[in-house]
């Protein structure tokens, strides 16, 4: 989650200001999809607001994301049955992507969010996917489509799906998307905990990096249940921000300013700057390029259990 996404926020502002509505929906959908992994409830409105921006025929790329955002919403609040409907979206009800290429970054994705009995449903768009691509399939898509194989596939033939989906070392250009592929793999291997406790941990060392938050929690949990306990991790002073102090402190720390930071969380540049400033001593730092060695601290450490 670099600056390209994020700084999606001036263009946003300039494009609303012009009345370009398709260029403002373009932006916004993209600090929509970051605001959804950082676990922020305004991800939705951003989200809704980009659908009200564009018609779905003419701008599939950006409804594509739009409702990915939705999903992962959807997802950080636990309702996988509106995550599900948001994510097969993407696709017709023939299965065909609804945009030739974004409609494949959700393929893992909706296979996470299947529920009892949709697993057929799910495994059209994915297997169809497949086909159409063929041999020309990107090491991203490639991995997307293993990983969602192996959560739709019985449990006792998931592995080698698992393998594979990790197994390209060109996955950690991806890195959200690698650590929910080591976070599934680690969930599954619940019974082989010395072999669970790597991949849960790197899965959660990259996802506190990205302050993704409702990833965080489910990887805890995870590792917890194979030995390693949460109060093990030492928090540091970024944790004890307040929840609105830390989301201005991660946008701050991908490059935007202060204005491009209100826009997002629909705050006044002012109140931006005041918990920044708020916030700095806090944190032990008095510039603001030292944020992102901030947040990439923020994993202190994990302990196992004997």
């Amino acid at each position: 989650m670099g600056r390209g996404p994020l700084g999606g926020g001036r263009h946003r502002g300039m494009a609303s200001a012009a009345g370009l509505d398709h260029a403002e929906a373009c932006a916004q959908s993209l600090v929509a999809t970051v605001v959804s992994l950082l676990g922020d409830a305004a991800a939705r409105r951003l989200a809704e607001r980009v659908l009200s921006l564009v018609d779905p025929l003419e701008g599939r790329s950006v409804a594509v994301f739009a409702r990915r955002a939705l999903g992962m919403a959807a997802v950080a609040e636990g309702d996988y049955d509106t995550a599900y409907t948001q994510f097969r979206s993407a696709f017709t009800d023939d299965g065909d992507p609804v945009h030739y290429h974004v409609s494949y970054t959700v393929l893992a994705e909706l296979a996470a969010a299947v529920r009892r009995g949709q697993q057929e449903h799910a495994a059209v768009p994915l297997e169809r996917s497949a086909r159409r691509i063929g041999t020309g399939m990107s090491a991203r898509v490639a991995a997307l489509i293993d990983q969602g194989r192996a959560l739709l596939a019985d449990p006792e033939h998931a592995e080698p799906f698992f393998r594979a989906a990790l197994a390209q070392p060109a996955g950690e250009q991806w890195p959200f998307e690698r650590a929910q592929a080591r976070l599934d793999y680690g969930e599954w291997l619940r019974r082989r905990i010395a072999e669970a406790r790597p991949l849960l941990s790197a899965a959660l060392e990259t996802f506190q990096r990205l302050g993704a938050r409702p990833w965080i929690e489910r990887a805890q949990a995870e590792l917890r249940a194979a030995g390693i306990e949460a109060t093990d991790v030492v928090p540091s002073a970024f944790t004890e921000l307040s929840p609105q102090q830390q989301q201005i402190v991660q946008l701050a720390a991908h490059g935007l300013t202060n204005r491009e930071i209100g826009e997002t969380l629909f705050l006044s540049p002012r109140t931006v700057g005041s918990h920044l400033y708020r916030a700095f001593p806090k944190l032990g730092i008095t510039a603001r390029s030292q944020l992102r060695d901030v947040l990439e601290g923020t994993l202190s450490g994990t302990r196992v259990q004997s």
